[in-house]
């Protein structure tokens, strides 16, 4: 196999990668071609396996200075592959004298992570730590199990609020224009400033949701109250076999109205019927405090049923020795210059 790494990919190789991840079961939206590109702005390095001219692994990492990090990949279905990825791409930031390179693998806990870990511990300085930011865990649901046992599950104050939801004359459609996506994203950030909280931006929003529409690997589900009114919504995302809860929102003038339990169930149901494996809650913070806002969305989402799931921790790797501690003084750097620039607009 030939491991590739390139700055910019040709069109023939973006329609390769493209189809390649849309072959395997699992490969996350972080490594869709084009999509960080929404977010925010990093140097990007591809890198790619082939045999035969056909791809066999997949990975989009990001670089800072001497750090480069992969989140959720590489995109790959066989773990022995997986792990000849990861060498090539240690062994080639090695030789651009990177200090540090993180990688959260998209492979849930078990037996093919232990492996993968194992195996490249022995000859890499690999560090985990145990937080939420280097464990990610999730809420999923099974779909293949029947709609009646998928109901039964759901806490009994969420089947209420489904019911009031459906009795208030709430309706759960698909956008039908741009002006139904522009009210979304207005819902959006009316909430994000109700609840004080730092969230995307309106180009972000609609970028997302364009760019899963137009790729036809996700979709946006809005709620209506009677008179027709967008009063909320929810951004879907498909990943393999797997729908992945990404973004929500709902009217904080509406919280009388429970709109977000009904979209979520109208997309339990549909992504049942569209013969997904499974309902990807998409993250649940085991480390959060009562008083905090993520211990209220745990426990929003495990009212849905359904079980923990966790993915291997993240892999700290140190290309140079203190490659790691480097990284973290960065990080440290960063939030000093943050809290220097606060206080000083503090002060005028």
């Amino acid at each position: 196999m030939e491991a590739i790494f390139k700055a910019e990919l040709n069109n023939d190789e973006k329609r390769k990668i493209t189809a390649f991840c849309g072959s395997v079961e699992y490969f996350a939206i972080e490594q869709a071609l084009g999509f960080t590109e929404i977010l925010y702005k990093a140097r990007t390095r591809y890198f790619y396996l082939k045999e035969n001219d056909e791809i066999k692994s997949f990975c989009q990492v990001n670089e800072n200075f001497k750090f480069a990090h992969i989140w959720y990949g590489p995109v790959c279905s066989d773990k022995e592959i997986l792990i000849k990825s990861l060498r090539e791409i240690i062994s080639f930031y090695k030789s651009q004298g990177f200090w540090y390179l993180g990688v959260q693998m998209y492979v849930k806990s078990g037996y093919d992570a232990d492996f993968i870990e194992y195996t490249l511990s022995r000859s890499n300085k690999i560090k985990y730590i145990f937080n939420n930011e280097n464990t990610k865990s999730s809420i999923e649901i099974d779909l293949n199990e029947s709609s009646e046992d998928i109901y039964s599950k759901i806490r009994k104050g969420h089947k209420s609020d489904i019911r009031k939801a459906i009795n208030s004359g709430i309706s759960v459609e698909e956008p039908k224009d741009h002006n139904d996506l522009k009210s979304f994203t207005e819902i959006y950030l009316k909430m994000c400033k109700a609840r004080a909280i730092r969230g995307h931006t309106s180009r972000e929003i609609e970028g997302i949701c364009n760019y899963i529409i137009q790729n036809r690997i996700g979709k946006l589900l809005l709620a209506k109250d009677k008179s027709k009114e967008i009063i909320g919504g929810a951004i879907l995302v498909y990943q393999g076999i797997s729908v992945r809860y990404l973004i929500s929102a709902s009217d904080p003038d509406r919280r009388d109205l429970p709109m977000t339990h009904l979209i979520i169930y109208t997309a339990l149901e549909r992504a049942k019927s569209e013969g997904f494996k499974y309902f990807d809650f998409w993250g649940y913070n085991h480390f959060a405090e009562k008083d905090e806002q993520a211990f209220n969305i745990n426990h929003f989402k495990k009212g849905f049923g359904g079980y923990y799931t966790f993915f291997a921790k993240k892999m700290n790797i140190s290309l140079i020795p203190f490659g790691f501690d480097l990284y973290r003084l960065s990080l440290l750097a960063r939030k000093l210059r943050g809290f220097w620039k606060i206080r000083k607009y503090l002060a005028f």
